[in-house]
């Protein structure tokens, strides 16, 4: 399995999220970050909302080693956050198990899941949807 991941609250949930799961491990991370967290979450989520692109660390993951990939973000104003998206634009994959996975504070949005489908090659089989609230798996 590859894991890939974007984790950036302070509590680190989503990188707690992908520790839980077997496999290999591939971080998205910010290509200049910002320090301060309030201005991250003010940066990011325009850039999320505004469809904007986000300079983000290149990863060399060989997806031919991989039949599952595991998709875990944090959920900015109910959507795919601007690091995955970005990095789903420049990474595609084919012939996948694909398990996408929310994480945030508050209720589940049903938006988020369907917002990673432009991003995800058709040819691909999305077999889960699991949100996490404040890092506590829901049903």
């Amino acid at each position: 399995k590859a894991i890939i991941y974007h984790s950036m609250s302070k509590d680190l949930r989503s990188k707690k999220i992908a520790l839980e799961f077997e496999g290999d491990h591939f971080e998205i991370k910010a290509l200049k970050p910002i320090k301060s967290f309030f201005f991250q979450l003010v940066v990011y989520g325009f850039k999320t909302v505004s469809k904007s692109p986000v300079a983000i660390k290149p990863l060399d993951i060989d997806f031919s080693k991989y039949d599952d990939i595991v998709l875990i973000s944090p959920i900015y104003a109910g959507r795919i956050n601007c690091f995955m998206r970005d990095f789903l634009k420049e990474n595609i994959f084919h012939d996948k198990k694909v398990t996408i996975i929310g994480s945030s504070d508050g209720e589940k949005n049903p938006k988020y899941f369907s917002s990673f489908k432009p991003f995800i090659d058709g040819c691909n089989d999305i077999v889960d949807t699991i949100h996490y609230v404040k890092g506590i798996k829901q049903a």
